[in-house]
């Protein structure tokens, strides 16, 4: 299947999106199940400012599906139609300290660069 490209209805502005842009793209080459069919439109927004301002110019009629990096997610082979979100851990996978017990972390942080690793103490008996 193919969706109509929704790249000229996006002119004249769309040019200014720093991000990845794909009419049509499988995908099935970005979900961890390697399943799915064409995303409309996708975009994977550079970083913060570059996802609002595609946000604030899209027009409201044109559907959105945002997704992570595609872990544990299934999707039909018919795709979606719309403008598919990803965020990527490079432009939303930071951590921030505010202090001793609070973090501010990106929507796109990989488990496996946070997951902590506990020591168990030494059985004595």
């Amino acid at each position: 299947m193919t969706y109509p490209d929704l790249v000229p209805q996006l002119q004249p502005w769309i040019g200014e999106v720093r991000g990845k842009l794909v009419p049509n793209q499988p995908l099935s080459e970005i979900t961890w199940f390697r399943v799915g069919g064409p995303a409309q439109l996708f975009f994977q927004p550079a970083d913060e400012e570059d996802l609002a301002f595609f946000l604030k110019n899209l027009p409201p009629e044109i559907r959105i599906t945002v997704i992570g990096l595609g872990s544990n997610l299934l999707i039909r082979d018919g795709g979606l139609d719309g403008v598919v979100i990803r965020l990527s851990a490079r432009g939303f996978g930071s951590v921030e300290i505010l202090d001793d017990r609070r973090l501010r972390v990106g929507t796109a942080l990989r488990t496996s660069r946070w997951r902590r690793r506990r020591r168990r103490p030494a059985s004595t008996g």
